[in-house]
């Protein structure tokens, strides 16, 4: 790619503090002469306005009767001055280092490449588990390090690898934006995301349930993509190859209904999108149904190539259905009780290890997780995952979510924001579903608190928690000893194991 020459080297970006933050502030200084740092400002605030009208594309820092909270109590608040001045620093610092021409290199070399899916396995652990009729949750495994026989694996040269994976019809990140309107219902969340190479969903639930209102967010977020500094370092004819694989990034969420899906899918792509998941949480025949019905729909309308990422799979015989009806991907996950809890109200095993381990062999399609992936990457691509979903751990009370520079401080001190599951009374909320006697029908979501995480080194941004999250993937490859998340997944599944309680507590810091 043509890089102007201003770009600083790769190491010196990621490791030199003089030389970055000489270059940081460079830029910074460009891009308030060009009017870029005021709009930005600007939007940031505009975020964080409690505003419920439908043509506003952002949701902004919404207060419901299902919070739990006494806000006669709490305040609302900006974040200014020198905490929010480095703040932006650090986005402006990670979007330059996401997008550096090292890594871009690397993530074009993959774009080239067909996705290999991960090979049947025979390790017995599964099988046991099985006769047993015994459900493994992600919590219960854990990898044993190899590869002593060859030159250990530099975390830095991963880093500059991505790493990357082909995730559908491009190339991407492992990590995946989930439908939470609450953490990615937000033009700034959406387009962080997708910058860093990550799917990045558009919700539809809460707000966006309303066409009108997730089509205007899908506009926002394409403003925001051409806005991006990181272009300003870029030549013409690559910015728009950078442009464009940003673009394929922003994955519009629709209906497991046929009916209702294309006309969803009709308005997000009239407004640009390309990518789309049909999402329904409960097993059914609709997402066979409305895959059929949007490849029909494609040919139909002579639609330029539209990717569409499937879920949530419950078995090997409709991941196959799915993949021959035209699904690119597949979503695979149930919430253990964290903010979702479906599981718990509906008695269902968090298992999906094992799903994702039956399809290792059995589809030629990318698996993404959700439901406790984040939390354990390593051995969740061991099992046979190919990307895993973020919420919490990529967005919760950052300067991107919903509510921008916005926050909520209460009495004691602690400033937050609020967190509500997909199908949370909150969200429910939002999106118009209250019943008779204010009461919420089907609550399948927790709401809780994310507390603003600044201090030394730590920013309240989604770039910032993506590269920590970066940091685990590398580690999982760097104790595999592996150059790619591919061989990972190959040597991964020989070495998982079931581990202990007491090795789990000597997992965990105490």
């Amino acid at each position: 790619m043509g890089f102007k020459s201003q770009l600083i080297s790769f190491e010196e970006l990621l490791r030199n503090q003089t030389q970055a933050q000489k270059f940081i502030h460079s830029q910074i200084s460009q891009l308030k002469k060009s009017g870029w740092w005021t709009w930005f400002l600007d939007e940031m605030s505009r975020n964080g306005e409690n505003s419920t009208e439908a043509a506003f594309p952002d949701q902004g820092l919404i207060k419901t009767p299902y919070d739990g909270i006494n806000y006669d109590e709490v305040h609302t608040i900006s974040l200014e001055g020198k905490l929010l001045d480095q703040t932006l620093r650090a986005w402006l610092y990670y979007l330059f280092l996401f997008n550096h021409p090292t890594r871009i290199k690397h993530l074009f070399e993959i774009n080239k490449k067909k996705f290999i899916p991960p090979a049947i396995n025979n390790n017995t652990l599964f099988q046991l588990a099985k006769k047993e009729r015994r459900a493994i949750a992600i919590t219960e495994l854990a990898l044993s390090v190899e590869g002593s026989n060859k030159e250990r694996t530099k975390r830095t040269e991963r880093f500059r690898h991505g790493p990357f994976v082909k995730l559908g019809k491009q190339a991407r990140s492992i990590f995946v934006g989930s439908a939470n309107p609450e953490i990615f219902g937000s033009s700034a969340a959406i387009a962080s995301l997708a910058q860093a190479h990550c799917l990045a969903a558009i919700p539809r639930d809460g707000f966006f349930s309303n066409v009108e209102r997730q089509v205007a967010l899908a506009k926002n977020v394409f403003i925001w993509l051409k806005k991006s500094p990181a272009l300003t370092q870029v030549e013409n004819e690559d910015k728009q190859k950078l442009l464009k694989l940003w673009q394929r990034n922003i994955m519009g969420v629709v209906e497991a209904d046929p009916n209702k899906a294309v006309k969803r899918t009709a308005a997000l792509y009239k407004a640009g999108v390309r990518t789309f998941r049909v999402y329904s949480p409960e097993p059914g025949t609709g997402p066979l149904e409305t895959i059929s019905k949007l490849r029909a729909l494609e040919k139909k309308q002579r639609w330029k190539s539209i990717e569409i990422f499937s879920g949530q799979v419950v078995s090997i015989k409709q991941a196959q259905q799915l993949e021959k009806a035209g699904a690119d991907g597949l979503f695979v996950g149930i919430g253990g009780g964290g903010r979702c809890i479906t599981g718990v109200r509906s008695g269902a095993a968090i298992d999906w290890p094992q799903l994702v381990w039956k399809l290792r062999g059995k589809i030629n399609i990318p698996v993404i997780v959700e439901g406790g992936a984040s939390d354990h990457i390593a051995q969740t691509l061991a099992v046979g995952a190919t990307g895993i979903g973020v919420t919490r751990a990529a967005g919760g009370g950052t300067i991107e979510s919903p509510g921008g520079a916005s926050f909520l401080l209460d009495q004691s001190g602690e400033i937050f924001k609020i967190y509500g599951g997909e199908a949370s009374a909150r969200v429910k909320y939002m999106g118009g579903r209250e019943g008779p006697f204010e009461t919420i029908p089907y609550v399948e979501g927790e709401s809780t608190t994310v507390t603003l995480d600044y201090g030394r080194g730590n920013f309240p941004t989604i770039l910032q928690k993506l590269f920590l999250l970066f940091g685990d993937a590398i580690l999982a490859m760097v104790f595999q000893n592996q150059d790619s998340i591919h061989n990972l997944q190959k040597s991964g599944a020989k070495n998982l194991r079931l581990v202990t309680p007491t090795e789990s507590i000597l997992r965990n810091t105490h």
